[in-house]
């Protein structure tokens, strides 16, 4: 690949790391003081909440200027919030409103990072090798973000409540200074003068293209068995829940579903070629049916490995649906259509945190694991009939069909290489 895909994806690796520490961190800080369900869905709201009302803007914003200089600015921002939590933790200045506040101003700053880094993907890898750039990209996210984040964060939490907040801080620092050093030119396709750069364009077009609309249904409606899942989890995981498991022990238990995902995202080109695109996202569903129905069934070292083989299929859906958004649509486009698409896929969190904090209270935890488990399964259905691998090509022969139409945009060093 070329030396701008490398260097971008280290400093993926390093803000991943540490958006895996503070997430988790801020998460068993509030549950150990307060020990609630309803406590922890306020910090998962607020981590997810800005899918919801921030991810179109960042989608505009990464159409607009320069995807690097973005990366570089948001990593910029979520540093000073880290270490801004990090001091009111150490005053214990109002903790139950501060930290769902500061975690929400982080994941404000996330919306942008993640939005362009599609967009610098697709603008740094020719379509060949699309699907394994894409899924690197995923590793990042599953092994930094879901696997080393949150072990190390059991562990910073139990020898300081502090921690975790400063060296988060500190490693969105490091990020935003690998992706100052980009090419800024080769992360950015500029828009056509007559392209639309309406506030609403990427969610009219996400929902006047069958392929583009199934996958946020799908995703959505995962979202929010998995928002349900893990927000009843950590109370149901943690001692004296159930599992009677300690910080550490439970940000282990996490981490497995990071390297499964991690080792399905590393082997989804490979599946892919193997059993098509369609089958591909079928099984991504199967798998995360069995992480949420493991607690019924499993516990201690057979739920983690449970976890994380149900993981491992279900980690292949974000690269699938990142590739097809990629080679679906226009580049001009593909920010705002990335935004929307988080917007209505991530943007269920909060609704599924809400959902699970609140039911919890009056239904069992493991009824709720298994709703979690058939909702998902159900998803099948309409990807089997709007996701076929004929309905795939279709959508990318015409988008190629559209672009021929168009005189390319080029620097002499914004060319897709590899």
């Amino acid at each position: 690949m070329s030396g701008t895909f490398p260097r971008f994806l280290t400093a993926t690796a390093v803000s991943d790391t540490a958006n895996g520490v503070f997430a988790v961190a801020a998460t068993m800080t509030v549950a150990a003081r307060a020990h609630s369900s309803v406590a922890v869905a306020a910090v998962t709201v607020a981590a997810s909440l800005p899918w919801l009302i921030a991810a179109v803007p960042a989608g505009v914003l990464v159409d607009r200027i320069n995807a690097v200089r973005a990366v570089t600015l948001a990593n910029v921002g979520r540093c000073v919030a880290m270490l801004c939590l990090a001091a009111l933790i150490w005053g214990d200045v109002a903790l139950a409103v501060t930290v769902p506040a500061l975690v929400f101003v982080v994941s404000c700053f996330q919306t942008v990072v993640d939005t362009a880094a599609e967009v610098v993907t697709a603008n740094a890898v020719d379509d060949t090798r699309r699907t394994r750039a894409n899924g690197l990209l995923a590793v990042s996210t599953r092994l930094f973000y879901q696997f080393l984040g949150p072990a190390l964060a059991g562990v910073l939490v139990d020898v300081d409540a502090r921690l975790p907040s400063v060296l988060s801080g500190l490693a969105c620092l490091a990020a935003a200074l690998v992706a100052a050093q980009l090419p800024r030119a080769a992360a950015q396709v500029r828009a056509k003068e007559e392209a639309a750069t309406g506030f609403w364009e990427g969610t009219r077009l996400v929902f006047s293209r069958p392929v583009l609309a199934t996958l946020v249904a799908v995703g959505g409606l995962t979202t929010i068995a998995s928002s349900v899942f893990y927000t009843i989890l950590v109370v149901y995981a943690l001692d004296p829940g159930p599992l009677g498991l300690s910080a550490s022990q439970y940000g282990f238990l996490i981490g497995a579903t990071g390297v499964g995902a991690a080792a399905g995202a590393l082997l989804t080109h490979h599946v892919e070629r193997w059993l098509g695109r369609s089958t591909t996202l079928v099984l991504t569903r199967v798998g995360w049916a069995l992480v949420f129905a493991g607690p019924l069934f499993a516990e201690d070292a057979l739920l983690v490995v449970v976890m994380a083989v149900g993981s491992a299929f279900g980690g292949m859906w974000s690269v699938e649906s990142m590739t097809v958004r990629q080679l679906t649509v226009s580049r001009t486009d593909l920010g705002r259509v990335s935004g929307a698409s988080r917007m209505l896929t991530y943007g269920m969190t909060p609704v599924g945190a809400a959902l699970g904090g609140t039911i919890a209270l009056a239904v069992d935890a493991r009824v709720l694991f298994a709703a979690s488990a058939v909702l998902t399964l159900l998803t099948v259905i309409p990807i089997r009939v709007y996701l076929s691998d004929r309905a795939i090509e279709a959508a990318t022969k015409r988008q190629e069909a559209a672009a021929a139409d168009d005189a390319p945009v080029s620097t002499s060093e914004g060319e897709n290489v590899q």
